[in-house]
């Protein structure tokens, strides 16, 4: 996603919204470690945030997904207040600064739906209502990460780890790959 070098410093205050924020703490350390997050983990993690480029696109992609549901956003919703830390994240991710960040949040408020339907009711429906639009999973929504896009990923790790558990060093046994594969798509 990006590089150490291309991301900018990150500010005490975003660490500080990291280290409040336990859901995406927790998830960072147990993708990159597997295990849930120790006394020095956030020390750990800033110390190769800023040198290793894997840390680096682990942290940013969860942090996108568990913080922002997946997708980046371009502006702060209107009417929403964040902690600062979290308006870097958001600004850092997008690519701006934490000004323009919020320039573009003040410009953009969220347009709001109308209280009440003004035409005349369709197919019997009481007037004021409307009916949610359903969009199906396959609708190219890719910036978009689901629940159960999620915990496949999850299931997904936690079988590599397992895997790689029971590995001789770097030599991993054809018949347990093929084992993994049988079980994760099982033609």
């Amino acid at each position: 996603m990006t590089s150490p070098s291309r991301f900018p410093p990150v500010p005490a205050y975003a660490w500080a919204w990291l280290q409040r924020s336990r859901p995406v703490l927790v998830e960072a350390a147990d993708r990159l470690t597997g295990a849930p997050p120790t006394a020095g983990f956030l020390d750990d993690l800033r110390d190769r945030f800023e040198t290793d480029p894997f840390t680096c696109d682990v942290l940013v992609d969860v942090i996108a997904e568990i913080a922002f549901g997946g997708r980046v956003p371009a502006t702060r919703p209107g009417g929403v207040t964040w902690d600062r830390g979290l308006i870097w994240w958001a600004a850092a991710l997008s690519g701006t600064t934490p000004a323009a960040f919020e320039a573009q949040s003040v410009a953009a408020p969220a347009p709001q739906a109308a209280l009440f339907d003004t035409g005349p009711a369709a197919g019997g429906a009481a007037p004021g209502r409307r009916r949610a639009a359903v969009v199906p999973a396959e609708s190219g929504d890719a910036g978009r990460s689901s629940p159960l896009a999620q915990r496949e990923r999850r299931a997904l790790a936690d079988a590599l780890r397992q895997l790689l558990r029971a590995s001789d060093g770097d030599q991993v046994s054809a018949s347990a790959i093929r084992q993994l594969v049988a079980q994760l798509d099982p033609r």
